[in-house]
């Protein structure tokens, strides 16, 4: 197709820089035999002391032949023309222009004239008895396009450096990500002592690093074991490494291994103890029963709503007494979860999953002694709390004889921090709150000081009209006490995240908080007079570093700090007093190398005011595509208390999209997100569903209204909660969005946890309702004309396939147009490696095929009729 014309122009961009290039590519039709090089030297229009040097190369587009050689007789002209259009050829001409500025009345540069030699049109290349060719012309020729085509590279990287980096970086892809060069490497450091730290090196190796002489020793060697260590610990005195290998993922958090040196075990579902690495082991529980009673582990509900973690035991300071809980699955229900891989018949696996409504566990926590014949106490819980169903959601040990529990009812609306004493059994209530369902953070351990007469956490301060914001307080731990208002340590328009450490010989907490930016976490201390006085010991420490955590060695003299965004991660290990000095201990330069080569999305914050509250978000945009309309993906979460919008470095299947497709992503938190302020979020829990969707739609109605958004070209993709809010978006919305994804949504909360559902939505027998309206069941008829994906796994232990199964069902009903792909005996998060990649490109296909549009095409001419 002949080209109507190509042109790059290079304007100047500094007014001290005055050269001009223009390079001009056209598709002209000429006759053959023009010349093939010329130069002129013309006048600037207006800047007559200027002059333009031109060459322009012909590449003839006539058949083969018909090369063109130089001029052509009028006989030999009038021959072609009676030949036909062989004999007449569209040429592809080459003009480079060149301006310069002169000194007035400098003369300009001279120039370069070449014509080649005539020919007779139409001869054969191979024949020898044409004339012969110029080729010191032909050579001239060629250094001066050369030279031009330099001179244009070079002034597009001098001027736009931006954009000329770009033309030499690659998209993107998912075969990157597959790559060991694009992941982060976790070296999982621990200290040994104030010197010293264990860590993992990209090779394996389990080694002892000494920050003082920065010398390491190996502690084993991958090369002289084959048991694919994944977790290791040190003991303290540097004697034993205990390795965890061949693990089996159950849950998120939980997993089957087998293990090369332990001195406290469970086994079926009973405490195994060993004083000694050579001794034998004693038993300490006896009450275990398969799937019914578990000792010091946690079933489903307490690894993923209540504790959200596996073990359940804890050590004493001394190692004297061990806490333990006791969870008793005797009255619950229990799942079943089908496998059809590997055999016949499918094998059935059973757990207990109390849903809303139904019995929950009953939990006991009990303290052994350890030191002489073993003796077992079980602590008391509240008067409040006895003979009714509770949650123990936090277990820590104050000193070698006290520790602090938290204590939630049921609907989790109500808590209890008290102090127990180990040796009695007896606790004190120490701290009772109204918990606020949307902030609470009900597993967070408090810090004590060293004698144990008091304790540090973090509680909702309010902040004027700006409402509560999470800060340090502290409260009396004697058990004789009584309760007392708590003592805050810290106030502002910011949150507290986490507490670090305590080191009351320098009168200090340290502390990660969100002062700086709602998206970052620096680190802080505060004084523990209670004057308010703070220090950030991370703020402008290390460039493209302001989402951290960090973790103190033994007596706080040193902290390795994880730097986890916007950056690539690193690990770092910093002094306390001068945090600004630091050794290297992970820079995940392999990532960093790999990824310069690549087109990266730029990450932007924002905050959407409204009447009554805030919401943040952020944006991904494709790398300097500034100028045009962008389709746009949202990626929903929206799952109370979840904070999705912060300067985490993450590098998947999204970042691909943007990438590759030139797709802008966006994330929201919001109002009720952690770590956000409570301005305004005492809002009705049990209109769940209606106000997240509310809340959600205003974000993309101001999305759309971006002048690089199209709002043409919007999708949605959400996961569990996500895809329970993303299919609600779309039954709330006529053709907003293109298209959607959802992976594993919850559609009926009836069929959910008991801990999550009856947190928001209260019991079904009470809040019908409230469960009914929930449903995105009951809104099926709403999806009906949408395009949406499915995805699941059918092996999926937190939200069972049944919620898609019961969604596919009606969808079937009303004719609804929706694409399906299930993977077979897969999870909650997909294990296998070729299902991570298929949901990958599964994904990424669905979502470019709907939002990429098709390259435009004008149309055809009509073809002009001969008369």
């Amino acid at each position: 197709r002949d080209l109507a014309a190509l042109r790059i122009d290079l304007l100047p961009r500094l007014k001290w820089f005055e050269p001009m290039v223009r390079l001009t590519m056209a598709r002209e039709p000429r006759r053959l035999g023009e010349q093939l090089v010329t130069e002129r030297v013309l006048g600037s229009v207006g800047h007559p002391s200027r002059a333009i040097h031109r060459a322009s190369c012909q590449i003839d587009g006539g058949t083969p032949g018909a090369v063109g050689r130089g001029s052509r007789s009028s006989g030999q002209d009038e021959a072609a023309s009676a030949g036909g259009s062989d004999n007449e050829g569209s040429a592809l001409w080459l003009q480079a222009e060149i301006e310069l500025s002169h000194s007035s009345g400098a003369a300009p540069a001279p120039g370069l004239h070449y014509r080649p030699a005539s020919g007779t049109v139409g001869q054969d290349l191979g024949s020898t008895g044409g004339p012969p060719r110029n080729w010191k012309g032909i050579g001239i020729a060629m250094v001066v396009i050369l030279a031009v085509l330099s001179l244009v590279i070079l002034s597009i990287m001098l001027l736009t450096p931006d954009e000329s980096r770009l033309l030499l970086q690659s998209r993107l892809t998912l075969d990157d990500l597959e790559s060991e060069k694009f992941k982060v490497h976790d070296p999982s450091v621990t200290w040994l002592n104030e010197n010293e730290v264990a860590l993992r090196t990209r090779e394996g190796h389990v080694i002892k690093h000494d920050l003082n002489s920065n010398q390491t020793v190996t502690l084993l060697d991958n090369s002289t074991f084959d048991l694919k260590t994944a977790k290791f610990q040190v003991s303290s005195d540097q004697r034993f490494v205990l390795l965890a290998y061949n693990i089996q993922p159950v849950f998120s958090q939980s997993f089957t291994a087998s293990y090369a040196i332990y001195n406290v075990y469970i086994y079926d579902n009973n405490i195994y103890y060993r004083p000694e690495v050579s001794s034998s082991a004693l038993r300490l529980t006896s009450t275990g029963r398969e799937g019914l009673v578990v000792n010091g582990l946690t079933d489903w509900i307490y690894e993923e709503e209540v504790l959200l973690s596996y073990p359940a035991h804890w050590w004493s300071g001394d190692g004297a007494r061990l806490a333990y809980l006791t969870i008793n699955n005797s009255a619950t229900p229990f799942m079943e979860i089908p496998r059809f891989l590997g055999g016949i018949y499918p094998s059935p696996v059973f757990y207990p999953y109390p849903k809303a409504g139904t019995n929950i566990p009953s939990v006991s926590l009990y303290v052994v002694n350890l030191y002489g014949p073993a003796h077992t106490l079980e602590m008391v819980p509240p008067d409040s709390f006895k003979s009714r169903n509770y949650y123990i959601s936090m277990v820590s040990w104050i000193s070698s004889t006290r520790l602090a529990v938290r204590w939630v009812n049921r609907p989790q609306n109500q808590s209890v921090l008290s102090v127990c004493e180990a040796t009695t059994g007896a606790c004190s209530e120490k701290h009772k709150m109204v918990i606020d369902l949307w902030q609470d953070q009900l597993q967070e351990a408090p810090l004590f000081s060293e004698d144990g007469s008091l304790f540090f956490l973090t509680l909702p301060a309010k902040q004027g009209a700006r409402g509560d914001f999470r800060h340090i307080a502290s409260l009396p731990a004697q058990p004789a006490a009584s309760s007392t208002p708590p003592r805050f340590l810290t106030s502002g328009n910011w949150d507290v995240s986490s507490l670090c450490t305590l080191d009351e010989e320098n009168g200090k907490i340290y502390f990660l908080s969100t002062e700086v930016s709602r998206q970052s976490r620096h680190l802080y201390s505060a004084d523990l007079s209670g004057v308010f006085q703070r220090q950030c010991l991370t703020c402008n420490l290390m460039e493209n570093c302001s989402f951290l955590k960090a973790q103190f060695s033994p007596s706080r003299t040193r902290f390795t700090l994880y730097c986890l965004g916007p950056g690539i991660p690193k690990v770092t290990v910093h002094s306390t007093k001068e945090p600004h000095r630091y050794s290297v201990l992970e820079d995940n330069k392999p990532l960093a190398q790999a990824l310069e080569g690549k087109r990266l999305p730029q990450m932007q914050f924002r905050t959407v005011s409204t009447e009554n509250y805030d919401l943040h978000l952020k944006l991904s945009l494709p790398p300097a595509q500034e100028g045009n309309l962008h389709p746009l993906l949202i990626i929903v979460d929206g799952e109370p208390g979840s904070h999705a919008v912060t300067a985490e470095f993450n590098l998947g299947w999204p970042q691909v999209l943007s990438s590759s497709y030139g797709v802008a992503l966006a994330w929201v938190d919001a109002r009720d997100g952690a770590l956000r302020g409570q301005r305004s979020t005492r809002h009705d829990a049990r209109k769940l569903g209606s106000l997240k969707v509310k809340e959600q739609l205003s974000f993309v109605e101001w999305l759309t209204q971006l002048p690089f958004i199209d709002h043409r070209r919007i999708a949605l993709y959400g996961k569990a909660f996500g895809g329970y809010l993303t299919l609600k978006m779309l039954a709330a919305t006529d053709k907003l969005f293109k298209c959607a994804a959802v992976m594993a949504p919850i559609t009926d909360f009836k069929l959910y946890s008991a801990a999550f559902s009856e947190r928001y939505l209260g019991l079904p027998s009470k809040e019908e309702s409230s469960y009914t309206a929930a449903s995105v069941l009951e809104d099926v008829h709403k999806l009906k004309d949408e395009r949406f994906l499915i995805l699941h796994g059918t092996s999926d232990a937190r939200v069972h396939f049944q919620h898609s199964a019961e969604l596919l069902s009606r969808l079937v009903k009303v004719e609804a147009n929706y694409t399906l792909q299930l993977y077979p005996d897969e999870g909650h998060s997909l294990r296998a490696e070729r299902s991570q990649q298929h949901f990958h490109r599964t994904l990424s296909q669905f979502l470019q095929t709907c939002l990429i549009q098709a390259p435009y095409q004008e149309p055809a001419e009509d073809q002009e009729d001969d008369y």
